[in-house]
């Protein structure tokens, strides 16, 4: 069942020409630079950044902010810090990039599907190419007719609070984990082949294709994926209002080149939402019932390296072993975890998780297909058991945002 829609936002929510506007973009934000830098010549600032939008693109680590894998090989080529030209750059968004709406043109049916999908209560996301800050995508999204924090996004992505890039199937992963929801449970609507539709597509995502002028002479008959969907973004309010296309859409397949991009999307979720946790919610109990947001990270590790690895280990060295559930987890309050660090420990399970990837590395066919039993689930294999893995990642963060809505 369809919960979650993805927009991409250049060319699908808003007219917006790539080239023109990068062009623009450094026209106006170049010379500023500039007359601050004065040592550094134009061509020396234009190399920076494109030597950080690469170096964005090519990044997987899940525990690097594309904003900092930008700054550091921006500053690689220029010699200048974020804190260097951080007032720049405030002034920039303030004053000097509205200017730049002039080469875009809102999409009439932009705010109308949007509303209707968060009136029907899907969770609507913006999963834009993360290499502006947030500014510049706030911006965007006004031009659009799509204010923030009115319109009610549930999420929207920048290079500020993103670990990946398009078409990295690790960015959906990213995406979905924040939202709390699976791949087979959302669509991603965008006009990008390779980016939108191919990314989205490996990472298990049912896609609508936004056909326009820039991309009408791509032949996909030819293409290893094809989108569930395809047309204007007209076509597509019609289709899920007058036709009910959400509902009939088929899931995609789970395949064993998910498992990794989903694993890392799960940390690097995990990652960015611990880093701004309150350092007095981290014991607090709302419900005594529940864990704390502590005990939440605490299990995540625990459960990685004593029964998620062990699991999967087990399977692919035993021939059809019958698997049983761990024991019970800790109680509420039974654990004394005052002089933990959350953001350690958040890092500590992306150690352990470092370990279990290497594991399913460059597995077989046939190590992904290995049979186990389980007295819960039945029949499985090690591809599903590895599926459950994630799942069980997504469940306890969901479990950590809903804990954290409560703390005070």
């Amino acid at each position: 069942m369809i919960k979650a829609i993805l927009f991409d936002l250049d060319d699908t929510l808003l007219t917006n020409p790539a080239n023109e506007f990068v062009q623009h973009y450094k026209k106006a934000l170049l010379p500023l630079l500039t007359e601050a830098f004065p040592t550094l010549t134009v061509d020396k600032l234009e190399a920076g950044i494109i030597n950080g939008i690469r170096s964005v693109i090519k990044n997987c680590d899940p525990l690097r902010l594309n904003s900092e894998v930008f700054y550091t090989a921006f500053h690689e080529v220029t010699d200048l810090s974020l804190a260097d030209h951080q007032d720049l750059m405030k002034t920039f968004f303030e004053k000097v990039h509205p200017s730049l709406k002039q080469v875009t043109t809102p999409i009439e049916t932009a705010p109308l599907v949007v509303k209707w999908l968060l009136d029907h209560r899907y969770a609507v996301a913006v999963a834009t190419n993360p290499l502006f800050q947030h500014q510049a995508v706030e911006q965007r999204l006004e031009w659009a007719c799509l204010p923030m924090p009115e319109t009610g996004f549930w999420f929207v992505t920048s290079l500020d609070n993103m670990h990946y890039s398009k078409p990295w199937p690790h960015y959906y992963e990213e995406i979905l984990t924040r939202l709390g929801f699976e791949p087979d449970e959302a669509v991603m609507v965008g006009d990008d082949w390779a980016n939108d539709m191919v990314g989205a597509s490996q990472a298990g995502l049912n896609t609508f294709w936004i056909r326009n002028h820039h991309n009408e002479t791509v032949d996909i008959r030819q293409e290893s994926v094809q989108p569930d969907g395809e047309g204007t973004l007209a076509d597509f309010f019609r289709l899920i209002t007058e036709e009910n296309w959400l509902q009939d859409l088929i899931p995609k397949p789970l395949v064993p080149n998910q498992i990794a991009p989903r694993m890392m999307g799960n940390i690097s979720a995990l990652l960015g939402m611990v880093s701004d946790i309150p350092t007095h919610y981290w014991h607090q109990r709302p419900d005594p019932n529940e864990w704390s947001p502590m005990e939440i990270v605490v299990h995540l590790r625990d459960s990685e390296s004593r029964v998620q690895r062990p699991r999967l280990e087990r399977i692919l060295h035993e021939d059809d072993p019958f698997l049983v559930p761990p024991p019970s987890p800790p109680r509420p309050g039974e654990q004394q975890l005052q002089g933990l660090d959350g953001t350690k420990v958040a890092l500590e399970f992306a150690a352990e998780r470092a370990i279990t990837l290497e594991l399913i590395n460059g597995l077989s066919a046939e190590a992904w297909g290995r049979p186990a039993r389980h007295s819960v689930f039945g029949p499985t294999s090690f591809l599903e058991m590895a599926s459950f893995t994630a799942r069980h990642d997504r469940l306890h963060i969901n479990q950590l945002c809903q804990t954290l809505g409560k703390c005070e």
